[in-house]
C-alpha cells in the first residue's frame, strides 16, 4: 500500500510540471465554468504563468514528499488505512509549507486575476454568416458586441 502512495505521488509530480510546462507553451487558457460552459475563465499574460507556476510548486511538494517517503525522513502512514489521519496530513503540509503555500497564493491570484469571458470556441466565425454582429444570451438578457472581440463579457 504504501509503495502505491510513492507511486501515485510521483504520478502526480509529473502531472504538475507537465500541466506547467503545457500551460507556459500556450499563449492563453480557456477554463469553462461548470454549469455554464457558454462562459468561463479565461488566463492569458500574468494569470497563466502564476497558474502554470503554482503548479510547479504543487508538482515540487509532491515530489518532496515522495522523496522524503522513499528515504525514510518522514514516517509513512498506517498500511492498513487508505486514507491517512488529517493530523497526519496536516503535519505533512507544515513540514512542507514553502511549497504549499506559495502554491496556494499563485493559483488563488491566477483566479482573481483572470477574465471572465465567452467561451472562444463557441464564437461565430465568418463562414457562420454572422460577420459583424453575434448574440449572447446568457442569463436571459441579450447582450451585442463586435464581432473583432472588444467586448468585454461581465457578470
Amino acid at each position: 500500500m504504501n509503495t502505491i502512495r510513492i507511486v501515485l505521488n510521483g504520478a502526480l509530480t509529473f502531472l504538475c510540471f507537465s500541466g506547467g510546462a503545457y500551460l507556459l507553451e500556450r499563449g492563453s487558457f480557456f477554463l469553462r465554468d461548470r454549469w455554464h460552459p457558454e462562459t468561463g475563465t479565461y488566463f492569458s499574460g500574468v494569470p497563466l504563468y502564476l497558474l502554470a507556476f503554482g503548479l510547479f510548486f504543487l508538482g515540487a511538494f509532491t515530489a518532496a514528499v515522495s522523496l522524503a517517503w522513499m528515504r525514510g525522513t518522514i514516517p509513512m502512514p498506517d498500511k492498513r488505512k487508505i486514507r491517512p489521519h488529517p493530523v497526519y496530513k496536516g503535519q505533512i503540509i507544515l513540514r512542507y509549507w514553502y511549497f504549499v503555500v506559495p502554491a496556494l497564493i499563485l493559483v488563488f491570484s491566477a483566479f482573481m486575476l483572470a477574465k471572465h469571458a465567452p467561451n472562444p470556441s463557441l464564437r461565430p466565425t465568418l463562414k457562420s454568416g454572422a460577420a459583424e454582429l453575434y448574440r449572447y444570451d446568457y442569463f436571459g438578457g441579450t447582450d451585442y458586441a463586435m464581432f473583432d472581440g472588444s467586448h468585454r463579457f461581465e457578470c
